[in-house]
């Protein structure tokens, strides 16, 4: 077995996963090389790289949650903390986080039990808040 072979296998995995936001990036780098670029000062040009990396950035989370969740795995057992077992899945879950990029979507496993609200153990994972604002915007609202 090649060295080179799984690393170029993770490459495109990774460029696959990622392929979103290496788009976007990739319009960026097309307008600051546009003549219109060139004659812009430098307040404008942080002004358009302020928004557009912002952009790239929310999207580059969006793209690794995507992939998150495309390799969450099933677990076997999935309890409460009163000992409720939740023997049912729903797959494909959204909800909403409001990040100081901007809005993503999150996307998980459901574990569902009759009579009793379901647990997503990727928002643990993920120490999500119990709203929609992630904790680095509740950090900025403080401040």
């Amino acid at each position: 077995m090649s060295v080179i072979g799984p690393a170029k296998s993770a490459l495109a995995e990774c460029e696959e996963a990622f392929a979103a936001s290496a788009g976007m990036f990739a319009e960026v780098c097309t307008e600051l090389a546009a003549p219109q670029a060139a004659v812009m000062t430098h307040a404008q040009l942080e002004d358009l790289l302020g928004a557009r990396m912002r952009e790239v950035t929310r999207q580059l989370f969006q793209d690794h949650l995507t992939l998150r969740a495309d390799n969450e795995v099933r677990r076997q057992e999935v309890v409460d903390a009163t000992g409720v077992e939740r023997s049912r899945i729903e797959r494909n879950r959204h909800r909403t986080l409001a990040t100081v990029f901007g809005k993503v979507t999150v996307t998980r496993i459901a574990y569902r039990g009759t009579g009793v609200g379901d647990l997503h153990p990727a928002d643990a994972v993920l120490n999500l808040p119990d709203g929609m604002h992630s904790h680095g915007l509740a950090r900025l609202a403080a401040t």
